[in-house]
């Protein structure tokens, strides 16, 4: 093996390494309530920028980032709250130039969500969909997408209520389509598929 192809095997080990490692501390600012530190892992210069959370309908450029992020801070910093979500079943593929990368996880995990009787233990499940591009020698967020797959009362289980809770606001923008969420009475397709290799 030439050196350049080794030193170019490397390179691709170490930003699969480098762009875990961002999904992982996203997942540690998120239940910690530290937003100030995942807007920084967003590219503030790529155009391109955009963020959707299930239903949260899908913001565009830096700015779209930070308002979908105050709107988070406001809905879920509250005590007793709760958002634990596991990272599971990687896949990551590096362009071949380098300079950008995409990646999918399923993620598993529990929330407690406010209501009008008071706090709400439940189960979570859904899927991030990412597009990174490498910004100053940094791995960035370029799009960002989470798909709900459930969100269940503890008690009740997904097939008896799958879905409770939404990201839905007044004056948020158009919802994308988006997988659709899991339904004991469909046959889930559980879309988007994860990313293929480049030839």
């Amino acid at each position: 093996m030439a050196t350049h192809e080794l030193e170019a095997k490397i390179q691709r080990l170490k930003d699969y390494q480098e762009i875990c490692n961002l999904q992982g501390r996203y997942n540690h600012y998120l239940l910690s309530n530290r937003y100030d530190k995942i807007l920084d892992m967003f590219s503030k210069k790529d155009p391109g920028v955009k963020i959707e959370l299930a239903d949260s309908g899908e913001y565009k450029g830096f700015e779209g980032v930070m308002t979908l992020f105050k709107i988070l801070g406001e809905k879920y910093k509250f005590p007793g709250g709760l958002g634990l979500h596991m990272l599971m079943t990687p896949v990551v593929e590096v362009s071949k130039d380098g300079k950008t990368a995409k990646g999918m996880w399923h993620s598993f995990g529990c929330n407690t969500i406010q209501t009008e009787n008071g706090l709400i233990a439940m189960w979570q499940s859904g899927k991030y969909d990412i597009e990174f591009v490498k910004e100053d020698g940094k791995w960035k967020y370029r799009i960002f997408k989470w798909y709900v797959i459930f969100r269940t009362p503890f008690d009740k289980g997904w097939v008896k209520r799958p879905i409770i809770g939404s990201l839905k606001h007044e004056g948020q923008p158009p919802v994308s389509p988006l997988s659709a969420p899991y339904d004991p009475t469909q046959d889930s397709k559980f879309l988007p598929l994860p990313p293929e290799p480049e030839e």
